[in-house]
């Protein structure tokens, strides 16, 4: 039995906007790390099902379940405004797993100065990818304003680590409780 899907609209919502979880909903599903394993094939097809679908081009025996799944790659591969895949790094489907990479080399090699310049670089530019992949596309932004803030971005991250790396450099737990009886 074939399933109507003349009022299937790809774009609407599948949770309800207006509540918290349904935005939560929304937000796991586009961000959903799986993603980032998806072939590249398998993504142009998304791209094909959601663009025949938003000009009412279903092939025959699609299913709800079909659409949805491509909608969901759709939205997490490709850039809202322009529509280009965005670059796997860069994706917010990759932010949480690369992320949590970085964050393991950062709290493994503080112990020298040099380790803690380097992740704290990479860290943000890590961040800075991210932030470009899904920026805003409409509004342009010159290179030098990228350039700039990326190097602004890195420069305070950085500065800001090693300041905090010397400042406590050579301290113990127990310095944060001077002056207490331990319990």
């Amino acid at each position: 039995m074939e399933v109507d899907l003349s009022g299937f609209n790809i774009d609407a919502p599948r949770w309800d906007q207006c509540t918290f979880l349904g935005r939560v909903k929304h937000f796991f599903n586009i961000t959903d790390p799986r993603t980032v394993f998806v072939s590249e094939q398998e993504l142009d097809w998304a791209k094909s099902v959601v663009e025949k679908s938003r000009m009412g081009l279903m092939p025959p025996g699609t299913q709800v379940e079909q659409l949805l799944y491509a909608k969901k790659l759709y939205d997490s591969a490709f850039h809202p405004d322009t529509g280009e895949k965005m670059n796997v790094i860069g994706r917010m489907s990759f932010q949480v797993p690369g992320g949590m990479i970085i964050t393991g080399f950062m709290l493994q090699f503080y112990r020298t100065m040099p380790a803690v310049v380097f992740w704290q670089w990479v860290n943000q530019s890590f961040n800075a990818l991210v932030n470009y992949t899904n920026r805003n596309a409409v509004s342009p932004t010159s290179v030098r304003q990228m350039a700039l803030s990326y190097f602004i971005a890195t420069s305070t991250a950085v500065a800001t680590a090693v300041g905090m790396n010397l400042w406590t450099k050579g301290t113990h737990p127990g310095h944060l409780c001077e002056g207490q009886e331990p319990k």
